[in-house]
């Protein structure tokens, strides 16, 4: 596709969305499930009006939605998280997020083993795929209701770390069943990799995110270096962890926002704050809307 129906399928398709947005105000369905149905719309009729024929040849390749789409929608929502009310629940959200989140990968693999011709290890493959959750339309009900604040932190937290939990497990396995053979040694091994990666993940996040939140106080005279350097945060973390160490990129960013809204709190301005958080909403609903 040239470049310039791209950016023109691009400026349309958000047009569409922030209709959508708008329309969504008053419709008793979530933001991002109002979305599918229009795209499925659009998809329907790309097949019977030439005009929105270039919808169909526009393409989001997984590369594009992990690299770029993911590390913003993941340090987004970390970022507007209390980092430390985050920190003094960790406890209950890890249990949440990875052994329950196991627990859940277990019992949808072994069901659907039992159920169908698939083997066990593609079996738990497909569990690891759907046994994530996702806290959108809870979160938004939690703030029509008013919910405790500490309520949404742990719903909010435990969505974070199940995503990573998901991702590490996913590819775990699916190694597994790429090897083509599955042992009772594959189990503990997959075991020690999970830890290594997740962990990894965690470490190399805090590290770029402690260290860059420095750079951003030794900066402070200007704004714009400082929301600069939260865009190089975000996707550094995530590409570096990911790409270069092999350990799971979506803790990075995470661990990252988490190391930058500690540090923040008393050592960068203010207004730097709410304009980095007020353009990481604008960058992920653009990601979210795509």
């Amino acid at each position: 596709m040239p470049v310039s129906d791209l950016v023109l399928v691009v400026m349309g398709l958000l047009t569409v969305a922030m209709l959508a947005a708008s329309l969504c105000r008053n419709l008793p369905i979530p933001y991002t499930v109002f979305l599918v149905l229009i795209g499925m719309l659009l998809s329907m009729l790309t097949r019977d009006i030439p005009a929105l024929s270039a919808l169909h040849e526009f393409r989001l390749t997984p590369d594009l939605v992990f690299f770029i789409f993911l590390p913003a929608l993941i340090f987004e929502s970390a970022l507007n998280l209390d980092a430390r009310q985050l920190l003094k629940d960790i406890a209950p959200i890890f249990a949440l997020a990875a052994p329950a989140l196991l627990i859940s990968t277990v019992i949808i693999g072994v069901g659907v083993w039992l159920y169908t011709d698939l083997d066990l290890i593609l079996a738990l493959v497909f569990g690891a795929l759907i046994a994530a959750t996702d806290p959108v339309a809870v979160v938004a009900l939690f703030k029509e209701l008013g919910a405790p604040a500490r309520l949404t932190t742990l719903v909010e937290g435990e969505s974070l770390f199940n995503d990573a939990t998901a991702i590490v497990t996913f590819k775990v396995l699916l190694g597994i069943a790429l090897a083509g053979s599955f042992t009772s040694g594959d189990v503990g091994r997959g075991i020690v990799e999970f830890f290594q990666v997740f962990f990894g993940g965690v470490i190399v996040g805090t590290i770029i995110g402690f260290g860059i939140a420095e750079l951003m106080r030794r900066i402070r005279g200007s704004e714009i270096a400082i929301l600069v350097m939260s865009l190089v945060m975000a996707y550094a973390s995530f590409v570096i962890a990911e790409h270069l160490l092999h350990v799971s990129g979506v803790m990075a960013a995470v661990s990252a926002a988490v190391a930058m809204g500690i540090y923040a709190v008393t050592r960068i301005p203010q207004g730097a704050l709410r304009s980095i958080r007020e353009t990481w909403e604008v960058i992920a609903l653009v990601c979210n809307s795509l």
